[in-house]
């Protein structure tokens, strides 16, 4: 994705005819360590093969890694994103295997989507039903002229957003320099109560806009977070135009496993990392260290060890400090600060299948949809409405919750999950027999 830290075009180089780069010919069929088969892992893995080296991926529980695909049994092509599940047209990189792969994606229903055919928002004991974002009361029309008005004053949003549009590298980075030194140390909170749009409203505006937001939902969990991060994440239109793969996200790393390339320098054709690791990933590794000649040895959990001249970890850095060991010389102290005070924010899911998509159903008394997509200040927080067709089973994701409301949720066993968040949608849907 081409943003204000990335300003690469990388999707235009892995499109390129002559491929990402080359390797000399002597180097041809060298193994590279892969720490991990997730999106990142599998990614590089497949690049690095088809220029002509050998890939060997360690990976410690399922290929996917964040990008986690559960079946429901007895559903054909019916799943749980537990993961990864709403994608941005504009991550081209992503949006480039997936097309190699010949896969399908649709629009993802968010709320006031054009995948969404209603929204329901509910706070403080007020429900709103809402079909298209014309029908949005005055109060959520001003809080969201706030956010727009907040992100240009701020952060001259237009200019930043339509220079990365136009890949205008030198323009991003003139205007990504002087944001910096301004928004890298302070709160998203900050920059939202500081700013005069905001601060000309009562304090309800700030907390309706953490409540539930616009585009993809609320915001306040990201409150705490670098305004720099909420600053990339719109820059980049992240929050907007989201998609969903359809059969399952995990397709893809999975899909890259089994691909052969079409043009794939010094390995036969038909080659593919599946066939080059004899059909599985190597186990999880336990130890990352130097060896003589400048090597790199990596140990795995079944005992092994193999050297390699170069290692790419691409999965959580916090797996460096916690799971594995790794020499400490391997990077410098303040980079080892670093990867032991990384932030990470949890999140929770809870999904139910249903028979049909019954919430397209209509109320004979209100002629509304029986249920809608929710946004709530409630402990579901977010509830999302998954149409795989009238003839199909549908999906309910009943909460999707971050940071302290998905803690609430994930110490608990899953029937308990799923009856506190019916309970709670019951408050928002009385007449509904869920």
């Amino acid at each position: 994705m081409f943003g204000p830290d990335f300003p690469f075009a990388f999707d235009d180089w892995i499109k390129h005819p002559s491929g990402l780069g080359s390797v000399p010919a002597h180097r041809h069929g060298q193994e590279v360590a892969i720490i991990g088969a997730g999106m990142a892992g599998m990614t590089a893995a497949f690049e690095l093969m088809k220029m002509g080296l050998k890939p060997v991926i360690y990976e410690a529980a399922r290929i996917g890694g964040r990008l986690r695909s559960q079946k429901f049994e007895g559903a054909d092509g019916i799943v749980a994103e537990l993961g990864g599940m709403r994608f941005p047209v504009s991550s081209t990189g992503f949006y480039h295997y997936v097309d190699q792969l010949g896969l399908e994606s649709r629009p993802f229903p968010n709320p006031l989507s054009p995948a969404t055919p209603s929204t329901v928002v509910d706070l403080e004991g007020e429900t709103i039903y809402i079909e298209t974002a014309q029908q949005l009361p005055p109060m959520f029309r001003e809080i969201q002229d706030c956010w727009s008005k907040a992100l240009e004053e701020g952060a001259g949003f237009t200019d930043l957003r339509q220079a990365v549009r136009e890949r205008d590298t030198a323009r991003v980075k003139e205007i990504w320099n002087q944001l910096v030194p301004i928004w890298d140390d302070r709160s998203f909170y900050d920059f939202v109560a500081t700013s005069y749009a905001f601060a000309g409203k009562p304090y309800h505006y700030r907390e309706v806009f953490g409540q539930v937001g616009f585009g993809t939902g609320g915001w306040d969990s990201d409150y705490p977070n670098s305004m720099l991060e909420i600053l990339r994440v719109v820059a980049t239109d992240c929050d907007e135009h989201q998609r969903l793969v359809v059969g399952g996200v995990e397709q893809v790393p999975r899909g890259l496993w089994r691909l052969s390339p079409d043009k794939m320098v010094h390995w036969p054709r038909g080659t593919t990392l599946e066939r080059l690791h004899d059909g599985a990933p190597r186990p999880g590794v336990t130890r990352i260290e130097r060896a003589y000649g400048d090597k790199i040895a990596v140990s795995d959990r079944w005992g092994h060890t193999r050297l390699f001249d170069a290692c790419l970890v691409t999965v959580q850095s916090w797996l460096l400090t916690t799971y594995m060991q790794c020499e400490e010389s391997l990077f410098s102290p303040k980079l080892w600060m670093a990867l032991d005070r990384t932030r990470y924010m949890q999140s929770s899911k809870t999904f139910v299948m249903t028979d049909r998509p019954f919430w397209k159903e209509k109320d004979p008394k209100t002629g509304r949809d029986a249920m809608s997509m929710t946004l709530t200040d409630r402990l579901t927080r977010g509830t999302y409405l998954f149409d795989n067709g009238d003839d199909r089973p549908g999906v309910i994701c009943l909460s999707y919750s971050w940071m302290s409301d998905a803690l609430k949720m994930l110490p608990l066993p899953v029937d308990k999950r799923v009856r506190l968040c019916l309970d709670a949608l019951k408050k928002i849907y009385p007449h509904l027999d869920l």
